[in-house]
């Protein structure tokens, strides 16, 4: 939820870059104003090779931002596997919980070697660090300035700002898996999933794929062709385990509360379902996933407050002209850091806003009562309504 490249060149160097990733069927990218090479590349992969070959025998930090899911995990393993290529030393840290029931599934299943950042650890040993399936490379920790960024491979919309040794956005690609599909079918190292570990990396991506593009309903060019790159490679019944999850019961339970509180405004559905567990908060996501059925309704937006710290709310959309990357944007804006509070991409979008103070409130029916007419405020302002919070029950 920043489309800069490493080459400086004329501007009639990069509209032949431009053209020639064309040709050879990859997503061009604008050209950073922070380069470090004046190579020009006929593709992505080109590039992301040379990069890498680049700073050989160093370290890199692989950070998952926000709560990991398929695609930034199996994006994640793949940069490992192609890192390791280059004698380049990689570590994958994430810095949320592992919370939603199929993400544990994927992890344990696969036996996925990640680890949960604490503040223990010695960050110092990296010499760079990498971010995927994220709109910005901002980390909740802080990293010495001399560790600089070295991939970003993104698929949502671009916010360009992302200054990095190598960066791939692509806005029709429906993952960042399929990115890196594309790249692993290109490299100059065989992966064919002969092995353990390239079958487990495959079957990641593919669930990824799966994951990020609803089942392929929302699913571009690029992610068909990963796929079909990807399928020889899967482990099939291990892939049909980690998807077939049970839904937990407490994320049935907040599915039944965002019904009772749904607030209907036109093709609008809104719903605050109050206090949630940091272990639940992917129910969240599903509640609107689920809610989106309703026949009458296009948008639907869920929020609540996680652990008492946060207001965390999700997006989902069947609208043809809503996109919720700027519609999350326009709405919330961006916290004292210039981070933007949310955003999005084609079909769902989902913010956090920290409580701050406000989450030391002791009374917190009051807490809510404020939290919920001002965020249902800002969502009638956005749709130019008037009126009271309705709830409209079945």
């Amino acid at each position: 939820m920043s489309e800069e490249n490493l080459t400086k060149t004329s501007g009639q160097e990069q509209e032949q870059t431009r053209k020639d990733s064309q040709e050879a069927g990859q997503q061009s990218q604008p050209v950073s104003n922070q380069s470090s090479s004046k190579e020009v590349f006929s593709s992505k992969v080109e590039e992301l090779k040379f990069v890498l070959n680049s700073v050989k025998n160093t370290k890199l930090l692989i950070c998952i931002k926000g709560f990991p899911d398929p695609d930034n995990i199996a994006s994640s393993l793949a940069l490992q596997w192609i890192c390791k290529k280059y004698d380049i030393e990689s570590t994958i840290i994430y810095f949320e919980e592992i919370s939603h029931h199929e993400n544990r599934a994927l992890v344990k299943k696969l036996d996925i070697d990640i680890d949960h950042y604490n503040e223990s650890m010695d960050l110092s040993v990296y010499n760079y660090f990498a971010v995927t399936d994220s709109q910005n490379p901002e980390l909740p920790i802080k990293l010495d300035p001399s560790c600089e960024l070295l991939v970003f491979v993104d698929h949502h919309k671009s916010l360009g700002t992302v200054k990095a040794r190598f960066l791939d956005i692509r806005e029709d690609a429906g993952s960042a898996s399929s990115i890196f599909a594309e790249y692993l079918s290109n490299c100059d190292f065989k992966f064919d999933g002969e092995n353990v570990e390239e079958s487990k990396i495959a079957t990641s991506l593919m669930h990824g794929i799966r994951s990020d593009t609803d089942d392929f309903i929302m699913a571009y060019p690029i992610d068909y062709e990963a796929s079909k790159i990807l399928a020889p490679m899967v482990d099939k019944d291990l892939l049909a385990l980690i998807s077939r999850q049970s839904i937990p019961a407490k994320t049935m339970d907040l599915t039944q509360v965002a019904l009772q509180r749904k607030d209907i405004r036109g093709n609008f559905m809104f719903s605050g379902v109050g206090f949630v567990r940091e272990e639940e908060r992917d129910g969240i996501g599903q509640c609107a996933d689920y809610l989106l059925n309703r026949e009458g309704i296009d948008t639907v937006v869920v929020y609540g407050v996680v652990a008492g710290e946060y207001i965390d709310g999700s997006l989902r959309t069947k609208s043809h002209i809503l996109d919720p990357d700027k519609w999350i944007k326009d709405i919330f804006g961006k916290g004292p850091d210039g981070i933007y509070y949310g955003g999005g991409r084609k079909d769902k979008g989902g913010f956090q806003i920290p409580l701050g103070v406000l989450g030391k409130c002791a009374d917190k029916e009051l807490l809510w009562i404020l939290i919920k007419k001002t965020i249902d405020e800002l969502f009638y302002e956005k749709i130019g309504i008037e009126g009271k919070s309705g709830v409209d029950g079945d």
